[in-house]
């Protein structure tokens, strides 16, 4: 086995402590790493972004549920409404451009992010546990849609999901992240197996940052216990921030292309 990618190792680590701490998917922040700075063609690097996060967000929602800090009722019912968005997504990267798509989600995480952010400025938190099912009826168009687009952008689950637990549900926002840490792994987990299975995933890659987020990922809800809510929030709001505007950057770049 080559050793090239051996620094991916302590990089997914950093990774996947953020990500699993403060409610996330990390898998965006690789697919950059993977494409611009690796030099990996736009498919391979999102579909091995996709199986890195997978098994990060696995680690941590293991760690999540021995903490005994997930939403399980509405945790599998958001699972259970996600799988048909992600085969959807799935459907959608053949037939509509995944730039276009990029765009769309990038403005609505940038909304999202700031609505959590000026939340954390106003000390704003959820404080419920344990709710009735039934709370997540008038919500049950969103895990769909964070399907949809996880399968075909690489984001969408934890980010669409964390907000309506915690702002729309009323959830601690401990417990809204590691639930929506949960619904990303097992939604990824269904779109890993597709990239596999088609030969995308670069495995020389993901052996090492695979490695890494799986450390990561049982460190990130151990820091998470300790760190404020107000910490946790602002983490969340920057790194979606971060991501929306990476998308809103590549929609806008592939309209002027298409428009020149």
């Amino acid at each position: 086995m080559s050793l090239e990618y051996w620094y991916m190792f302590p990089l997914a680590v950093v990774i996947a402590v953020l990500a699993n701490s403060s409610g996330f998917s990390g898998g965006v922040l690789f697919q950059p790493i993977y494409n611009l700075v690796l030099q990996i063609p736009v498919q391979n690097s999102v579909a091995t972004g996709i199986a890195t996060e997978t098994v990060g967000m696995t680690s941590g929602a293991l760690r999540y549920l021995w903490y005994k800090m997930v939403e399980l009722p509405i945790g599998f019912t958001m699972i259970m409404l996600t799988v048909p968005g992600v085969v959807l997504g799935n459907y959608a990267l053949l037939i509509i451009n995944g730039n276009l798509l990029k765009l769309i989600l990038g403005l609505v995480l940038i909304f999202l992010a700031f609505l959590q952010l000026f939340s954390a400025i106003r000390n704003t938190y959820g404080t419920k546990e344990n709710i009735p099912i039934e709370d997540i009826y008038p919500f049950m168009w969103i895990p769909p849609l964070g399907g949809f687009f996880s399968a075909s952008t690489g984001t969408g689950i934890a980010e669409l999901s964390q907000p309506v637990l915690e702002k729309g549900l009323k959830i601690k926002t401990r417990r809204a992240n590691a639930t929506a840490i949960l619904l990303e792994a097992t939604g990824d987990w269904i779109i890993t197996i597709l990239n596999l299975h088609a030969g995308l995933i670069m495995l020389n890659i993901w052996v090492f940052a695979g490695s890494g987020v799986i450390i990561g990922g049982q460190i990130g809800p151990y820091i998470s216990r300790y760190l404020p809510e107000k910490i946790l929030k602002i983490v969340f709001s920057i790194a979606i921030i971060i991501i929306g505007v990476f998308y809103i950057i590549k929609g806008t770049v592939w309209m002027l292309e298409l428009w020149n």
